[in-house]
């Protein structure tokens, strides 16, 4: 599962060995804080309406989904989400979306609640 870490400047996500392939090889996916523009808790994050759209990816119904998500729709998402894990959904600003190829994140991890905290309300 992917490990999601915040510090002064950054967001962190650092990939799994077996996430890695559906993100285009990459170890991690650092966002800068100053690109974050929403962060969010999803308590379902395996439902169809927290990905909507087609996907190019891993699914297990309701039990995981890995890859990009909302092929087909105006939002691109990189998606690493298992069941019974809340989810931390982090939208980011255009030129960053631009760089990384993602407009969001959707990333379970038991901490959301403290790192929805630190990164404070959407601006």
């Amino acid at each position: 599962m992917a490990a999601v870490q915040v510090d002064q400047q950054a967001v962190n996500v650092t990939l799994s060995r077996w996430e890695r392939p559906f993100a285009g090889g990459r170890t991690r996916i650092v966002v800068p804080r100053s690109a974050v523009q929403a962060s969010e808790r999803v308590d379902q994050p395996t439902r169809r309406a927290a990905t909507p759209g087609g996907r190019a990816g891993l699914l297990i119904t309701g039990v995981l989904k890995l890859g990009r998500w909302g092929v087909g729709t105006r939002t691109s998402r990189f998606v690493s989400v298992r069941r019974w894990v809340p989810a931390l959904r982090l939208t980011v600003d255009d030129a960053t979306a631009e760089q990384l190829g993602y407009d969001e994140l959707l990333i379970s991890t038991h901490d959301v609640d403290h790192i929805t905290a630190i990164l404070g309300p959407p601006r």
